[in-house]
């Protein structure tokens, strides 16, 4: 499960860069469905996710409710569920920025980058994010399509700071 969840927050960080170096953007808004699959099984998350070139939010809707907050320096989890928050520095989630910097376009409208030896696939279309693949090191395929995206309109900057409800669990990572 740990596995999974620093998978999870490493996809999101390689996201949040990704943007970042391929991309032109003042904010980016989009609806997503996560698809993991393995040989036993298969799971499909869905939500939205909200950014700026400096901070983002992701807001999983199914299966399990949970909120996600990036900054320069944190990423804070609230898990309501489990009536849980995890604070990670983000010093603890590896840096992408050589990778994503050094991307290759394979061709229009496709990337590649290769971080621990797990090649991430970057689709895009009308020149924004589409979909991102890639096989993490336990095998399981992972696949996030995002529909409705949305470039440089204005957000509310206080989608980007944490809601953590009184009495919730705080985890330190």
């Amino acid at each position: 499960m740990k596995k999974m969840k620093f998978i999870s927050l490493f996809l999101i960080f390689f996201l949040n860069f990704a943007f970042c170096y391929e991309l032109e953007f003042k904010t980016l808004s989009a609806d997503f469905i996560q698809t993991i699959k393995n040989k036993d099984s298969k799971i499909i998350y869905s939500g939205n996710f909200f950014a700026t070139n400096s901070a983002a939010f992701w807001s999983y809707k199914t299966p399990n409710l949970k909120d996600i907050y990036f900054n320069k320096t944190q990423v804070v989890v609230i898990e309501p569920e489990l009536e849980q928050v995890i604070l990670t520095n983000l010093k603890d989630i590896p840096n992408l920025i050589k990778v994503l910097k050094n991307a290759k376009k394979l061709k229009p409208n496709l990337y590649s980058a290769n971080f621990n030896d797990i090649l991430y696939k970057i689709e895009l279309k009308d020149s924004l994010l589409y979909k991102i693949d890639y096989k993490d090191n336990l095998d399981n395929e992972v696949e996030i399509v995002f529909s409705e995206v949305k470039k440089d309109e204005n957000l509310n900057q206080d989608l980007f700071l944490p809601k953590i409800p009184d009495g919730f669990d705080i985890i330190m990572q």
